[in-house]
């Protein structure tokens, strides 16, 4: 695994290919097709990592994050194995190793978001170390979402708050963040994603914030 030097066609092409499981089970995966430039333009601001067959060179799986350092926080997307190497535990090493990078790096946590349908996905993050911390609707699609969290170095003695993140009590927390994600979600959009009154009150009162 190394940071990505793949050209963003390639990329993209792999991306069709892996999530083409979503598509069967129809689920919303419109930003895969986005153009090339587009996507070239989206990858500006990430860090890319790719994994490749030592022996043919061949691309077998990336995956993406947008970094936040200030809180030490990594968050991932488009995780995308090569349909020829899915079920070789792939994406398990490369999360492994980025975990291992972005721990020495001074980072804490690692994010994602999945669709809740995606059983699949849902399952290897749970089965990989992160937590179901929060809940997502989207307008935008036809599915809801959680959201993920996986320690990777808590810092007790400058984040003492990290405790909360730390086995057993982890488990706790992230039952607790989750009930406090689905309850504001669900006061302030409704089923399809669209705000409610109250959600287009406390967009109004952001703005003024802001």
């Amino acid at each position: 695994m190394k940071e990505a030097a793949v050209p963003a066609e390639t990329l993209c092409e792999l991306l069709k290919a892996a999530f083409a499981q979503w598509m069967d089970a129809g689920l919303d995966v419109s930003e895969v097709f986005m153009p090339v430039e587009a996507f070239r333009r989206y990858l500006s601001n990430k860090v890319v990592f790719v994994a490749h067959d030592a022996a043919t060179g061949d691309l077998l799986a990336m995956h993406t994050f947008r970094l936040d350092k200030r809180k030490g926080i990594a968050t991932g997307a488009n995780l995308a194995v090569s349909p020829a190497a899915k079920h070789e535990g792939i994406a398990t090493q490369m999360l492994q190793k980025e975990a291992g990078l972005f721990s020495k790096a001074g980072y804490r946590y690692l994010c994602e978001n999945t669709a809740i349908p995606a059983t699949w996905s849902v399952n290897w993050h749970k089965k990989n170390g992160y937590y179901i911390t929060g809940y997502k609707r989207s307008d935008k699609k036809n599915y809801a979402s959680y959201t993920f969290r996986k320690p990777i170095a808590l810092d007790l003695r400058h984040h003492p708050l990290d405790l909360l993140w730390t086995r057993p009590i982890a488990s706790v927390t992230a039952r607790l963040s989750f009930i406090a994600s689905y309850i504001i979600t669900c006061l302030i959009k409704t089923r399809t994603g669209q705000l409610t009154p109250l959600g287009r009150l406390a967009i109004r009162l952001y703005r003024k914030k802001t």
